[in-house]
């Protein structure tokens, strides 16, 4: 079995394939290669297929959850697409809300934490400074709470 294969099983992944792996920071962090796992754009908005207009060169980064004490990036250049409904607008990336530099399980993550613990507790536990916990948290209360 392939490292990437392992991965895959360890991590759980849906919607994306692994293109590269590397670490860093002596091994205290797991960068991910990644892409959707369908090869097309859709729109975040509507969800209809667009055109893509421009592959962007620069890649953003997703955090996602902690494993074996390794911090887990998610690297990825997305499209911009011409939507027949919305005009220019970025891809839908399947393991994060639009313009978030979180997963979605690492969002689901932090609420699940938050409601048993302090923050500054969860933010020990997650590895991160208790401002940036908070204000991802409430991040991801208000995008919960606008699609439901």
């Amino acid at each position: 079995m392939s490292n990437i294969n392992r991965l895959y099983m360890i991590l759980r992944l849906k919607g994306m394939k692994i293109t590269d792996f590397w670490f860093k920071d002596r091994n205290k962090e797991m960068h991910l290669a990644v892409k959707p796992y369908k090869n097309g754009c859709c729109c975040p908005q509507c969800g209809r297929r667009g055109t893509v207009v421009r592959q962007t060169s620069a890649f953003r980064c997703w955090e996602d959850l902690t494993l074996s004490g390794m911090k887990t990036l998610f690297w990825y250049a997305p499209k911009e697409i011409e939507c027949p409904t919305h005009e220019r607008m970025q891809e839908r990336i399947p393991w994060a809300p639009t313009y978030s530099r979180i997963t979605y399980r690492l969002g689901w993550r932090l609420c699940t934490l938050c409601q048993i613990m302090t923050q500054k507790a969860a933010a020990g536990i997650l590895q991160m400074a208790p401002s940036t916990l908070s204000d991802l948290l409430h991040r991801t209360i208000t995008r919960v709470r606008q699609t439901h």
